[in-house]
């Protein structure tokens, strides 16, 4: 879950600048660290890019940062600018004023394989297989809530069930109190959050034109706490920002 980095372009020339670097301190190689993507984002399930535009005094150290272009996904594009401020040029790439960083996010935490025909198919199965919702909704110019309502049903009818049936098929991750389980199967990519009351399924789907997230919801026992728990949820997402749906392969 963390961003791949490269120093890419140079944007502007500084001429003579690298001469003068011996009484720079030594390179920290280890400052230069891609950001993570945010525990709190990795429900959005897609791949974003950040670039940020430093600038540097002659030993390669940040003394500004801004950005280029934004992911759309303010929380990234902060991680981003945070990490960019505490990057030093490597000596062989210094001699400019400003360079160019790209992040790329990558929401999962590795590869996560294929499961095909290994989960139980319920009543609602080939409709959450065919990955496609109704066009509207959202708003493709405003974006549309980071909470929407998964029009098919979750397919399980109890927690347990659900951790028993995807458990063993799904990379897993604990952050906190929260565990994350990452599933790629007939489905497509799903990520299913449990917190102690609810179960959160963060299903990646399109409309024909855009790629987004849908969710649904199964309580525990405490169906207040659910509910509390769930309208936390709503009211901590940011807007999505959809991107537009790829074209399938030659």
């Amino acid at each position: 879950m963390t961003a791949v980095v490269g120093l890419v372009a140079v944007l502007l020339a500084l001429p003579s600048a690298a001469a003068a670097q011996a009484d720079c301190p030594p390179f920290p190689a280890h400052a230069n660290r891609a950001p993570s993507y945010p525990v709190d984002e990795l429900w959005r399930l897609l791949d974003y890019t950040v670039n940020v535009i430093i600038e540097t005094d002659r030993c390669g150290r940040v003394g500004a940062a801004r950005l280029e272009q934004s992911s759309g996904v303010a929380a990234l594009d902060a991680v981003a600018l945070e990490a960019a401020r505490g990057w030093v040029v490597a000596p062989e790439y210094r001699g400019q004023p400003r360079y160019r960083l790209p992040f790329a996010f990558d929401p999962l935490p590795e590869a996560v394989p294929a499961r095909a025909a290994a989960r139980v198919r319920d009543p609602f199965f080939e409709e959450r297989r065919s990955g496609q919702v109704r066009p509207g909704l959202g708003n493709s110019a405003q974006g549309m809530p980071g909470f929407v309502a998964d029009p098919v049903p979750i397919g399980f009818m109890q927690i347990p069930e659900a951790i028993a049936a995807i458990g063993p098929l799904a990379v897993f991750r604990r952050y906190g109190d929260q565990v994350n389980f990452w599933l790629r199967d007939e489905e497509g990519l799903s990520l299913f959050q449990l917190n102690g009351t609810m179960l959160v399924r963060n299903r990646l789907v399109n409309d024909g034109q855009r790629r987004f997230v849908v969710s649904s919801v199964l309580c525990g026992r405490d169906l207040e706490a659910c509910r509390q728990s769930l309208a936390q949820l709503r009211a901590a997402r940011t807007r999505q920002q959809p991107l537009p749906l790829e074209a399938p392969a030659p």
